[in-house]
């Protein structure tokens, strides 16, 4: 009896670990799947954790301003940027930090955790008092999910490749996710030209105010894309 108690007690301890492993594979499924949810919802989380990952690297070695929250965008085509000195160091998957309070912006590589250029900001390009052609010469572009669709934010950032000075700065859900057309709005209202390339690329529509009920994003340009893309 004891031989036998002592052949069973292993395949009882085998089987409570298999039972033991898959309830834990189960409840991690779960709560990745929970928290996949969360980010498909607000895609702002994804946005707020890099920022505040970045952030935190450049304070490791120079001060940031902490009375706003900055806004981060990604150079994707260094091709569209390279005529200005700004952006001359720069490598597609570089970050730009933008302080629109303080007027900062700061070129940063995640590769190496190196800030490569720093300047004074200057957002607006048709703005006719630039005067230090270091100054990043961009048009910050909000793109805003209309849509039940999720992702297409990345979609329109690539579109918006084909547009030389194009910084996309800011990508989350609109209020509303069943608008029909693409919408393309001039916060600004410096940017009517660009504007025309701008709504013609994405097949939107131009209009003179921002939606009622969507939050006005810190940029010259909004683009909220709509069902029919």
């Amino acid at each position: 009896m004891g031989i036998i108690n002592f052949l069973i007690r292993p395949k009882v301890i085998i089987i409570l670990v298999i039972l033991f492993v898959l309830a834990g594979l189960s409840v991690s499924t779960v709560y990745f799947y929970q928290e996949y949810q969360k980010v498909k919802r607000n895609p702002e989380l994804i946005v707020k954790a890099e920022i505040e990952s970045v952030t935190n690297d450049i304070r490791r070695f120079m001060d940031l301003p902490t009375d706003e929250e900055p806004t981060l965008a990604t150079v994707t085509d260094k091709d569209k940027l390279s005529d200005q000195d700004f952006f001359k160091n720069a490598q597609n998957g570089d970050k730009v930090l933008i302080y629109v309070k303080a007027q900062k912006a700061i070129l940063y590589r995640p590769s190496t955790k190196r800030v490569i250029e720093f300047a004074p900001l200057f957002l607006h390009a048709s703005d006719e008092n630039q005067s230090n052609n270091k100054q990043p010469n961009v048009i910050s572009v909000a793109i805003y999910n209309g849509t039940k669709t999720p992702g297409v934010t990345a979609d329109y950032e690539k579109k918006l490749t084909g547009i030389k000075n194009i910084l996309v700065t800011n990508k989350s859900n609109a209020s509303n996710d069943n608008y029909t057309k693409t919408l393309v709005v001039d916060i600004s209202g410096k940017n009517k030209e660009i504007l025309n390339q701008i709504s013609n690329l994405v097949n939107g529509e131009v209009i003179e105010k921002i939606p009622t009920g969507e939050k006005e994003p810190q940029a010259d340009v909004l683009i909220i894309v709509g069902n029919q893309q």
